[in-house]
């Protein structure tokens, strides 16, 4: 094998990893805000069954949250989902009540509360039982 074709597999295998990479962290990073973007889907769901209720603050913390993660930022996911969880479990801008319990519910299952040391706020009445 000549050496000129070695540079040329050699290159070609190079450009081939580094393209790998480039499309794996692409998909880790497009997949570290799912869970956000799983969320606020949920949440026009619950917009467009109940257009009574003000929504409209869960939905610019939830575009806080996901801005925060895009950056990195876990100390402003923590506090602002933190918040977002004690605004449904008050009932917040009115909203209903079962939208509430489902969508805190489902935001309770997709988002990684232990990987940003989120609080979740305990069931009102519920003892002194915390949240997560």
């Amino acid at each position: 094998m000549s050496k000129q074709h070695r540079d040329y597999r050699f290159r070609t295998l190079s450009v081939g990893l580094c393209l790998g990479v480039v499309v794996f962290a692409a998909a880790a990073f497009a997949q570290q805000s799912a869970w956000v973007d799983e969320i606020n889907n949920s949440l026009n769901f619950y917009k467009t069954s109940y257009p009574g209720s003000n929504w409209e603050p869960y939905s610019q913390r939830l575009q806080i949250v996901k801005e925060a993660v895009d950056r990195a930022d876990t100390r402003t996911v923590k506090s602002e989902m933190g918040k977002w969880f004690k605004m449904l479990r008050a009932r917040d801008q009115g909203i209903h009540d079962v939208a509430a319990d489902e969508l805190f519910n489902f935001a309770l299952m997709v988002t990684p509360i232990l990987e940003y040391g989120i609080t979740v706020p305990p069931m009102p009445g519920g003892g002194t039982e915390p949240g997560y």
